[in-house]
């Protein structure tokens, strides 16, 4: 099942809620009272620019929203549990999917099992730092033994994102060429399949690109049939 979180967080909040992890990130005397346990959302060379200067904090108002927010997502979690239908978290821009991965990655220590991960993720091949920031929050859940789901897309919002960059006079996020998108969504591919294969986790594969649908496929028939009792989903999708 696909959720957007902005279906259940108001998007002033998730944007008010990335700004303050961002700044958090890059302060770490900086303290959020209101966060809860997640995994790891930036790496070092994700883009800051969206917040220019220290947030002011979350009102009492917002906290409340933001409760809220968690207890609706809750609910499409603890439902999709008991039925074991894994919920696919969907994207969103810059400005605000680092709330959106903190919410993610807090329902995935939740409900994610050992065994089994109920809560994907979804990583934007096209932006510079999606490979490192899949990496570290991989690493992160293995070290907590947890099973991580994670929707792989080459991604959206490419005009949108250059422009706001372009406008402020920073770099771009997104990747400087098609062939750098291309090798960050193959190589991410590629890494989660192999951990999938020997390991607890999922993983979900959204693509129109031949090439891409070519190397999962060869990579599946070279030893990893044992992939679909690993997985909930693989999903390849061509166009002519």
């Amino acid at each position: 099942m696909a959720v957007k979180v902005t279906a259940v967080c108001l998007v002033y909040l998730l944007r008010r809620v990335s700004d303050l992890l961002r700044w958090e990130y890059k302060n770490s005397s900086f303290k959020l009272p209101w966060k809860q346990q997640t995994l790891p959302i930036f790496s070092e060379n994700s883009p800051f620019y969206h917040t220019l200067q220290q947030p002011t904090p979350l009102t009492a108002e917002e906290e409340q929203d933001l409760k809220l927010a968690h207890k609706r997502l809750m609910s499409i979690c603890e439902k999709s549990f008991e039925s074991n239908v894994p919920v696919v978290i969907d994207v969103e821009d810059t400005s605000i999917q680092p709330a959106i991965d903190y919410m993610t990655y807090w329902a995935s220590i939740k409900y994610n099992e050992p065994q089994r991960a109920i809560l994907y993720g979804t990583i934007q091949a096209y932006l510079k730092d999606a490979g490192d920031r899949m990496a570290l929050t991989k690493k992160a859940g293995d070290k907590m033994g947890l099973p991580l789901g994670f929707k792989f897309v080459r991604g959206d919002y490419m005009s949108s994102e250059r422009k706001l960059a372009q406008s402020l006079g920073v770099e771009s996020p997104i990747h400087d060429t098609i062939d750098d998108a291309h090798n960050c969504y193959n190589g991410s591919a590629r890494y989660m399949l192999d951990q999938v294969s020997s390991g607890p986790g999922g993983i979900i594969l959204a693509t129109h690109n031949l090439d891409s649908e070519h190397g999962i496929m060869l990579r599946i028939g070279t030893g990893l049939e044992k992939l679909s009792s690993r997985t909930y989903a693989m999903k390849v999708a061509s166009r002519p």
